[in-house]
């Protein structure tokens, strides 16, 4: 009885450990799973092999089983910055795997065993048996533009474009493993004689179709972004125009490569209303929004989103996303607000993290995290938040320390703002205050000299390198807040303005937003390409006007000093 016992408890045992393992081999993140339900992709291939989310995470390409699973003519290479490890070393496999017709996928990145003197236009190249039939599979590609355009482009190796094409070779000699597509490279196979008339393998890559496509969303506000009810409405009605349009795209890119472009129209989290067109580079609508009273008084804050998608036909693009925010002010109460239309220019591209890879070999830069602190009587503090937008905020004329960190190989991190020009303006006051008093005074400034302070509000600066540590590396910069700079939030100073009245202001709108906040946005660049990424900032009136004000009822982190 005990035997029959732990006998059915092993088996228990063994069943769970082997659901969880095939749970673990075959559950794809939402993300991926996502995408290959939306391109209709098949999870297995010819041959029953499941579909590998981390190799298409790690090449942008979609392969079927597993490298460390290939016996046949597989073949391993240490290499430093490889992306598999084999026994503690990382490194690089021959195969992948194979594609959805059973065919082998190699690996570009595969380090060549010799390397020949001579160029790949003079080389001699092998007939192969599958080649002419690789490109006669119609399953491959989505149309006779992409087929010609891996026929007729030039091809890489090791980094270099060499003037040869896949025709110049011969299609008899050229087997076809994966095409172009807008965002990810063409592969090939071929095999070339050396002078003792041994074959050896070539791989080449074919550049991306367009690379630097992107998608830019927008929305416009015939009727301004600030609404006044004060003649007792119950309601207001807002008209929105808003849609996408794909940019940057190259001679290649083509209306009939896009499978669907999308625009969503969010306010204050709810999805209002969304617009879809198929085989076209833009989308855009027009709709209107209720915004109804709740209380006598009251300002209704709209934080208003666009969110946008592009999938393309061919299927190892995945999306492109963008999303643009805009806030929108319906005043309910007794007193106008001024109806402030914000400059075109603050209309812009507020992509979260945008990677663009310009190299297949080399991963491109990630910004990892930026850290935003605010310098007071020399220490570092978090910067404040704002109870009625939720954001952080910093003073005209304070100081901010910048830390950015990035991972994988990076040259360089450039800085500059987007929005009313008066953040990267060395106004009068800012000289005054930071240059020209403290020299009367014989105090220390912050720059040795004047045109050390004139190069820092130019449109854009470069951060400076800090430390190295494992696969990140920190970038720094120290930025001084001009006094003169365009307030994003109402203060004790805009408000009288306003109400035109010294004594009497409605305190409810201290810290609201009177316009779209600054974007900090940050360029990170490297060998394998570059990332942009976008931050908002507000600014609120100068500090130096604040000493006896007392805010912490109107800001989250209640301690606060100037």
């Amino acid at each position: 009885m005990r035997k029959m016992i732990k006998t059915k408890i092993n088996l228990i045992v063994f069943m769970c450990v082997l659901f969880c393992f095939v749970s673990q081999v075959y559950a794809y993140s939402n993300e991926f799973e996502f995408m290959i339900s939306t391109m209709e992709i098949s999870p297995k291939n010819v041959h029953g092999m499941e579909l590998n989310e981390e190799i298409y995470n790690k090449y942008s390409l979609l392969v079927y089983g597993k490298p460390e699973n290939i016996k046949s003519g597989q073949r391993w290479k240490n290499v430093e910055d490889g992306r598999w490890n084999n026994n503690s070393n990382k490194g690089e496999y021959w195969i992948l795997g194979e594609n959805y017709e059973g065919y082998e996928v190699h690996n570009h990145r595969f380090p060549a065993d010799i390397e020949p003197p001579t160029r790949p236009e003079n080389w001699r190249y092998a007939v192969l048996s599958d080649a002419e039939e690789s490109w006669q599979d119609q399953t491959k590609y989505m149309d006779d533009f992409q087929r010609e355009y891996m026929l007729g482009t030039n091809l890489m190796r090791n980094n270099n474009i060499y003037n040869i094409t896949a025709r110049d070779i011969g299609l008899n000699k050229v087997r076809l493993e994966n095409y172009a597509t807008w965002k990810t490279m063409g592969t090939v196979y071929t095999q070339r004689y050396d002078i003792s008339n041994k074959k050896w393998a070539a791989n080449f890559m074919a550049p991306a179709m367009s690379a630097d496509a992107d998608l830019e969303g927008f929305a416009t506000f015939p009727n301004g972004i600030v609404y006044n009810a004060i003649n007792g409405e119950s309601e207001v009605i807002i008209p929105i125009d808003y849609g996408s349009k794909a940019i940057n795209l190259s001679e290649y890119a083509k209306e009939e490569h896009v499978k669907e472009i999308k625009s969503s129209l969010y306010i204050n989290n709810q999805l209002i209303d969304e617009c879809t067109n198929f085989e076209t580079f833009e989308i855009s609508d027009n709709t209107s929004f209720k915004a109804i009273k709740t209380y006598d008084g009251e300002v209704l804050m709209l934080y208003v989103e666009v969110r946008s998608l592009l999938y393309t036909k061919f299927t190892t693009d995945g999306a492109l996303t963008d999303v643009q925010k805009y806030t929108l002010i319906v005043n309910f109460g007794n007193e106008e607000i001024d109806n402030y239309k914000p400059d075109e220019d603050t209309y812009n591209n507020h992509v979260i993290n945008e990677e663009k890879a310009t190299n297949e070999e080399v991963p491109p830069p990630v910004i990892k995290n930026i850290e935003l602190k605010r310098l007071v009587n020399g220490q570092e503090q978090d910067l404040l938040v704002s109870n009625y937008t939720g954001d952080k905020f910093i003073c005209a004329g304070q100081t901010i320390e910048i830390k950015i960190t990035v991972a994988n190989q990076v040259d360089k991190v450039d800085m500059h703002f987007e929005g009313d020009s008066s953040i990267f303006t060395f106004d009068d006051v800012t000289k005054l205050i930071e240059w020209d008093e403290p020299r009367k005074r014989g105090k220390d400034t912050f720059f040795s000299s004047l045109s050390k302070y004139k190069n820092m509000y130019k449109s854009a600066v470069r951060l400076k390198k800090d430390e190295e540590y494992g696969n990140n590396t920190d970038f720094v910069y120290t930025y001084i807040i001009p006094y003169g700079t365009k307030q994003t939030l109402n203060s004790w100073a805009t408000l009288r303005e306003q109400s035109k009245d010294a004594f009497s202001i409605n305190e409810r709108l201290l810290f609201s937003r009177i316009r779209n906040p600054y974007q900090l946005v940050f360029k990170a660049s490297g060998f394998g390409g570059k990332t942009t990424k976008r931050i908002s900032l507000d600014v609120f009136e100068r500090w130096d006007s604040l000493y006896n004000r007392d805010i912490s009822k109107y800001v989250e982190n209640g301690e606060y000093g100037w």
